[in-house]
């Protein structure tokens, strides 16, 4: 049994490379067989194109979605804070990918008890251009922050993928729980965008690991986002093996039971806030904030008035019921600022 189980897995794989194989050799011969189709037709060299263009809007995923060169020096400068404690760290991921993190470290009163969040930022640029808000929230909320350049950004090695994005979550969660002089029971994952996706994913994989987790205008999965996007085309149709990124956040937020808050700029012209307040009511957690910000863009929410009042608000309540889960909060479950 373990043996055909065994010639199984290895047809199963070698079947694979042969498709992708295949798939591949039509996308670099999409021109001739288009010029073939056009003289002789026929059927078979119809549904090679139509899978030459599939493959090719397969591939052509990754550049619609991550955005590592944006501005054009984000992959050969990266900004570090000046008078300011911090490490400038280097890890490895579980497939041997080297990902660059920076630290900000919070010198005030008791330092080693302080909370430490691990920022998530959005699909472009890297964690220099993040400097100025994670600054604001190492003064305002008295907290560590750790902020993690993706695989393919900034000073990261490899190339942008979910899956792989997934491992550098991983990653940096793991350098996190060997630090002696970070309190563990206080982590606290903060996504924005595309970064709110990771976030999920990590606390719904590590509950017991993660105190809490903030999201500020992210999406409910990458499919969701499509249909929104690209309207005029039947997207909502397409199966989901279609998307080569899927991000289902919308799923994973079920696993999701750790106090968790929700920041929502109402004027963020390309995540449709209504995402944001599906993913509030989604979450099973009995701690969950919904924080609106009518003038807050998609990046710029951070700069509303209120915005860190309401975020440390969150976090007090969180370090006030850290030993009582149960005790009832005699706090609105939406704020509105």
């Amino acid at each position: 049994m373990e043996k055909s189980w065994r010639l199984w897995t290895i047809a199963q794989k070698w079947l694979l490379n042969l498709a992708s194989w295949s798939w591949g050799l039509c996308r670099i011969s999409l021109l001739a067989l288009i010029l073939t189709f056009h003289l002789y037709g026929g059927f078979m060299l119809l549904a090679l194109i139509l899978a030459s263009v599939a493959g090719i809007f397969y591939k052509f995923q990754d550049v619609l979605l991550y955005f590592p060169d944006q501005p054009s020096s984000s992959r050969l400068y990266v900004p570090v804070p000046t008078g300011i404690p911090h490490e400038n760290i280097f890890v490895k991921t579980k497939d041997g990918v080297r990902l660059n993190l920076i630290l900000l470290r919070y010198t005030g009163d008791n330092p080693a008890f302080s909370p430490t969040v691990i920022y998530f930022h959005g699909n472009a640029g890297n964690i220099g251009h993040r400097i100025p808000n994670a600054l604001l929230m190492l003064v305002n909320l008295k907290v560590n922050v750790i902020l993690v350049d993706y695989r393919g950004y900034g000073k990261s090695e490899g190339e942008a993928n979910e899956d792989g994005l997934y491992l550098d979550s991983e990653a940096v969660l793991d350098y996190v729980m060997t630090r002696p002089d970070i309190d563990k029971t206080k982590i606290i994952l903060f996504g924005r965008s595309l970064g709110g996706a990771v976030a999920v994913h990590l606390a719904s994989e590590n509950p017991h690991r993660i105190s809490a987790i903030i999201v500020e205008n992210t999406f409910l999965s990458i499919p969701h986002m499509a249909s929104t996007l690209f309207s005029f085309f039947p997207m909502k149709y397409l199966p989901l093996w279609c998307y080569k990124n899927k991000f289902l956040s919308y799923k994973k937020i079920a696993q999701c039971r750790m106090p968790s808050l929700f920041i929502s700029g109402l004027s963020d012209q390309l995540i449709p806030p209504v995402m944001m307040k599906q993913l509030y009511e989604l979450s099973p957690s009995r701690t969950k904030r919904f924080a609106i910000f009518s003038d807050g863009t998609h990046n710029d929410t951070w700069q509303c008035q209120g915005y860190f009042t309401a975020i440390e608000q969150f976090i007090k309540e969180l370090i006030q019921n850290h030993s009582h889960e149960d005790t009832t909060i005699a706090v609105s479950n939406v704020t509105i600022i």
